[in-house]
C-alpha cells in the first residue's frame, strides 16, 4: 500500500516539475510539501528548512497547524543534524531522541531528508507523525528518490 502511494506521489511531482518555464527551487518546494502533506493521515507537519548558510537552516515551505522554528543551527535537533550528517535521519520517539527540539507536542516521530544540488545540501526536507514509529525503510527510500527531483538535469 504505502508503496503504490510513493509511486503515485513519484509520479505527480515529477509531471509538476516538468514544466515549462521550469520551476524555481522555492515553487518545488511549495508543490512538494502540499503533495506529500496529504498523502498519509498521521502525517502533522511536512516542510523544508533551506541551507542559508554553512551552519545554519531557515524555515521555508510547510504544510502544518503548527508555526515551526524558524532557523535551526547545523548540528541542533533532528533537521540540523540531518544538515551537518548531510544524510536522511529517521527518529521512531522523539522522546528518545536526546537532541529533540519539540514544536509540536503532538510529534511522536520524524524523519528528515537531505535535499542536494550535487555534493552541496541545499535544503532539508522535514515529516513529523503524531504515531510512534511510523517512519520506516520505505519512507526513506521514496522520499530520498523524490529528493532526487528537485536537481534533476533533464527536465525542461
Amino acid at each position: 500500500m504505502k508503496k503504490s502511494i510513493y509511486k503515485s506521489i513519484y509520479n505527480t511531482i515529477e509531471s509538476l516539475f516538468n514544466s515549462s518555464p521550469p520551476l524555481s527551487f522555492q515553487a518545488k518546494m511549495s508543490l512538494t510539501a502540499s503533495v506529500l502533506a496529504y498523502q498519509f493521515k498521521n502525517w502533522i507537519f511536512c516542510g523544508f528548512y533551506v541551507s542559508i548558510s554553512d551552519r545554519n537552516l531557515e524555515i521555508g515551505p510547510y504544510q502544518g497547524k503548527i508555526l515551526p522554528c524558524t532557523n535551526i543551527k547545523y548540528g541542533a535537533g533532528v533537521c540540523g543534524t540531518s544538515a551537518m550528517k548531510k544524510e536522511t535521519i529517521i527518529v521512531k520517539d522523539v522522546y528518545e531522541y536526546a537532541n529533540y527540539i519539540s514544536c509540536d507536542s503532538d510529534t511522536k516521530s520524524e524523519i528528515v531528508v537531505p535535499i542536494f544540488n550535487e555534493e552541496e545540501l541545499i535544503a532539508v526536507l522535514d515529516i513529523d507523525s503524531n504515531k510512534r514509529n511510523d517512519f520506516d525503510k520505505i519512507d526513506k527510500e521514496n522520499l530520498e528518490k523524490i529528493s532526487t527531483l528537485f536537481f534533476k538535469r533533464d527536465q525542461k
